[in-house]
Formats: C-alpha cells, structure tokens, sequence
C-alpha cells in the first residue's frame, strides 16, 4: 500500500510542465497611498490541461514581493507565485549607430579647427595692442618724429585689422555654438540608440494547475514602492457671507518604471507598510527631568570654546577631561557632577517619549476618481482634483501685533473631520485675488479648525512702547521696579466696520522672589495662566481704535531678569 501511494506521488510530481506563457499584462487599477501604491495587473492566458507555468513580465522592479495577491478567473488553482527580478540582455544595435559615432568624431574636428582659429586670432589682436606704444620711438634723447602720412597709415591698418578680428571672433563663436548645439544632439541621439541593460524589470512566475484547455483572466495585485501622494488645497473666498470653497488636489507621483495609463484611480490615505505590530506597554518610571538642563541650555548660547564635546544624539554634552564639578550642557555651565551615561539616555527617552506623544494618528480615508486617469513614469508630480465643496464657515480678523504688524482673516471651520483633510499647503484666494499660501494642519485636538486666509491690507496695525509711560528700575530699597505699557492702534481702511481679535500678553514668573503685576489691562480679557490678554474690537470704517495696557516686574536688586520664550 505504502508503495502504489508513493508511486502515485511520484507520478503527480513528475507529470510534464507546458512550456511557459510570456505575457505582459496591463495595469487596470491602481490605489496610491501617500507612500506606496496598490497595482493591479490583468491579462487573458491561455492554458492546457494540467500544469502551466504563465510568467507576468515587464513589472515594476520596485514590487513589494510579500504583498502580491493573485486572483484566478476560470477552472484552474494557484500553486505558487514568485517575483524576481530580470536584467534585459544586450540588443543588435542599430545600423545608425556608426553613422552618428562618424558624425561626432567629423563634429569634434570641427570644433578643435575653430577654437585654434580664435586663439590665432586673439593672439593676434594682443599683439597689435601691445606693440602699439612702440611706433615711432627713437633712441632717448632725440625727439620723436612720425610724419603724419604714417602715422594716418598706421590708424588705419589697426583700426580696419582689429575689426576684422573681432568679426571673425564673432563669426567662430556662432558657428560655435551651433556646432556644439548639433554634437550635443547627436550624442541624445546616439544615447538613445544604445541598448540600456541596466534597467531591471520585474516578473512574476505563476504556476497554474488546469482541469482543461481554457481561456483564463489572470489579475495580479502587488504593492509598488515608488509611488506616492501629497494633498493640495485651493480655498477660495468670495466674500466674508459667503461660503469657504474648498478645492481638494492630489499631487500624485509616479516613479515605478511604468506608466498607469488610463488606469481606475484611488487614493488613500492608510500607509500599508507601517509597522502593524501590537503595541506593548512597557513600565513607567518617574525620576529627575535632565530635560531641564537642557531647556536652559537653548536659553543661552555657547560661549566657552576649550570644553570638549561629547555628542550624544539630540544633546550636546560637553566637559573637561576630569570628572569635574563643573560641566556644559550646550554652552551652559553646570555644577555638580557630570550626568552619566544612564541619564543621558533617560533625556533621550524621555524626548522622544515627548514627541510620540505630540503625534496625531490620520484619519483613514479613501478617494475614488471617476475618470479614467494617466500617471506618467517620468517622476514628475501630477496634480489631480479629488473634489470641489462649499464649507460653511465663520469669518473673523486675528492679529498678534507683539509677533507680526498684520491682521488676519481666518476662517473657523466646525465639524471638519467629515471632510477627510491632511496636512498640507493651502494656496488662498479671496475674491479672486491670489493671497499667498497657509498650512493646513486638521491633526488638532480641538472643535474648529482654523484655516488662515492670509493679511487683509485694508486694516494697519501698530504696537509702540510709549517712553513717557514706561519706568526703568526703579529701586525701592532691596527691591528694583520696571513698568512696562505697550499701545496697539487699529486703522480699519475699509468702507464697513470690522472686529478684531487681538492677542497679546504678559511675562510669567519663573521664580518666587519675581513678581509680575497687571496694572492695567485696558478692558482685555485676561488669563493669568498664560498671561494671554484678548480684545474684540469693533473698529468703525475709517477710523483707528487704540487699546492700553501695562505691567510691573519687581526682582531683588543685584539681579539681572530677561524674557525669555518657553
């Protein structure tokens, strides 16, 4: 029994292949995530009864090869499906070839006769300048006497000499050029003629098991690396009551090595090679934050040159060759001891710990083109229109004059995630008028997305010191006292009122012995937390609105303070 089942085992094995089909199939469907893209190859093959064995060729080399998926149309089972890789062999070359390779040698002649002809030439004219001092020298002592019939010859003959060696230079460099233009092209011309083996193609090996001769439909899937999309914005506005138009692009590339043409488009905005491990929660420790030293480190540049510098990832720790009391942590001296190796990782950790943290996941969204689209190979960027809406939005001015002297129009877009938007650039047009650019970053945790519409150039902004209301350390006993108050004015050139929201704020102490005190807030809205000040402003057509306000800053005296951003 054991051996008629071997020797049905070994006959199923041994039964003949049918010689391969070569057949190059064509990519109907194409899903472009914003890094990679989803192929879908499909081709008609004919098999016979039994096994086949149909290679896919001319793929992508860039084909992810764990990512194929094979779907079989008609009575026959999949075996296997293999990608490799194939180096085209070497081509009979073209009997144009040595014609041309002729043509550039005549070609580089030509060229080396003209550029002896011009350095002759300059050569020439050199001469002439330089031996024009010489005419009509004597020995010294005598005096010079060059009649004028001579001297009326020898204008003559270098006048009419140098102009014809400047026009013949004139003339070779013309011919020059268009020499050099001919080579040049001849040489594209003959580049493109050789045979190119270096250009790799992927193919794909099925082997096929038939029950009869048929016709099947084969479609392979695979993902591509050289692929990718960015999204575009156009936000139109035609007016402050009506609604944002929103023009949603894809800027697709393509640089797979085969064109998509007249392909069903999709884009996506998932990322399917992404690490789709589980996560795994690790314990949590709490320690001293180093990240303190180094905070205070950005505050203050380097000023010390002899310490040695240890670099150590995103922080940069310097110290003398002893373990001193003294050390640097970017330029600022520290004392105590230096922190050790273990510390210094924990920084690391915990700043990248920060920055994961500050990361928002996107919002899985997919978008499918009605149109049959084209994708060059070229790897130029290929800028299509997903969709066209109307959101409804609210209008409103924003300023923060202590950053930039501009308002600006913002536009306050709720529920925004139902319209799938990224991170990307925004081009702004406001009635008609091109504005500028802005980026739109939906990956906040808040209700209303902000979308800036650019300056409004109609509405002037200041913000001046004045000096007669401002007191400079003034010392009451161990004490010193500085006041400062800061004037904003609003110019609304429009011929209809606005309101402006306008931010500003107030320094936060660090440090018990600091006091900071609002004397004035100048009917803003204040939050002492961030020491932020808000105004809404309403500001008449053609008329100015200034607002006020001032603060104190007491600190020990012998102190030095400064401002300083977090």
């Amino acid at each position: 029994m054991r051996s008629f089942t071997f020797l049905l085992l070994l006959c199923s094995f041994s039964r003949p292949v049918v010689a391969d089909n070569r057949v190059s199939p064509t990519i109907s469907e194409v899903t472009v995530y914003r890094s990679g893209a989803k192929v879908s190859s499909v081709a008609m093959v004919k098999v016979a009864a039994g096994n086949s064995e149909v290679i896919f060729e001319n793929l992508s080399p860039y084909i992810h090869a764990s990512s194929m998926l094979v779907k079989i149309r008609g009575e026959a089972t999949l075996i296997s499906a293999v990608f490799s890789l194939k180096t085209p062999g070497t081509a009979p070359e073209s009997p144009l070839a040595p014609v041309l390779r002729d043509s550039l040698v005549l070609l580089g002649d030509e060229l080396m006769r003209l550029r002896d002809e011009r350095d002759v030439l300059n050569m020439e004219q050199k001469l002439i300048t330089e031996n024009t001092s010489r005419v009509g020298t004597v020995p010294e002592g005598q005096p010079a006497k060059l009649p004028v019939a001579e001297l009326k010859a020898l204008s003559e003959f270098y006048r009419q000499r140098i102009l014809e060696i400047k026009d013949r230079l004139l003339q070779l460099s013309i011919k020059e050029r268009k020499v050099n233009e001919l080579y040049k092209k001849l040489q594209a011309d003959l580049q493109n003629l050789q045979p190119n083996a270096s250009n790799q193609t992927g193919e794909i090996a099925l082997k096929i098991e038939a029950s009869s001769a048929q016709t099947l439909e084969i479609t392979c899937t695979y993902l591509v690396t050289q692929a990718g999309w960015k999204p575009i914005y156009d936000l139109r506005s035609a007016g402050l009551d009506k609604p944002l138009q929103l023009v949603y692009k894809a800027n697709v590339h393509n640089r797979s090595g085969f064109d998509w043409k007249g392909v069903k488009l999709h884009l996506s905005t998932a990322i399917p090679m992404a690490n789709n491990d589980r996560p795994i929660l690790n314990p949590m420790f709490v320690d001293y934050r180093y990240i303190a030293l180094y905070q205070k480190a950005l505050e203050q540049p380097a000023t010390t040159a002899e310490a040695t510098q240890i670099e150590s990832g995103n922080v940069n720790i310097r110290g003398s060759r002893g373990q001193s009391s003294n050390y640097y942590i970017d330029g600022i001296r520290e004392s105590g001891s230096m922190p050790s190796a273990q510390e210094t990782e924990q920084l690391h950790r915990l700043l990248d710990d920060t920055e994961a943290e500050s990361g928002q996941e996107d919002v899985v969204a997919n978008f499918d083109l009605p149109k049959l689209q084209d994708i060059i190979a070229n790897g130029k960027d290929n800028v299509i229109i997903v969709e066209e809406r109307d959101i409804p939005a609210a209008y409103e001015y924003h300023t923060v004059p202590k950053l930039e002297p501009s308002v600006f129009l913002l536009a306050k877009i709720t529920d925004y995630g139902k319209y799938n938007l990224l991170p990307g650039t925004a081009n702004l047009f406001f009635q008609d008028t091109y504005v500028g650019q802005a980026w739109v970053n939906p990956q906040v945790a808040a209700d209303t997305l902000l979308l800036s519409l650019g300056r409004d150039e109609q509405i002037a902004i200041k913000r001046i010191q004045p000096q007669d209301l401002t007191e400079r350390k003034k010392i009451f006993g161990s004490t010193i006292k500085e006041t400062y108050t800061y004037e904003i004015s609003i110019k609304n050139n429009k011929s209809a009122p606005i309101t402006v929201d306008v931010l500003d704020q107030i320094p936060i102490s660090k440090q018990k012995d600091i006091e900071v005190e609002l004397e004035d807030r100048g009917s803003a809205q204040y939050d002492a937390d961030p020491g932020k000040l808000e105004w809404q402003v309403l500001v008449p057509a053609g008329q100015t609105k200034k607002l006020r306000f001032t603060y104190s800053v007491k600190y020990p005296k012998g102190q030095a303070i400064g401002m300083f951003k977090q």
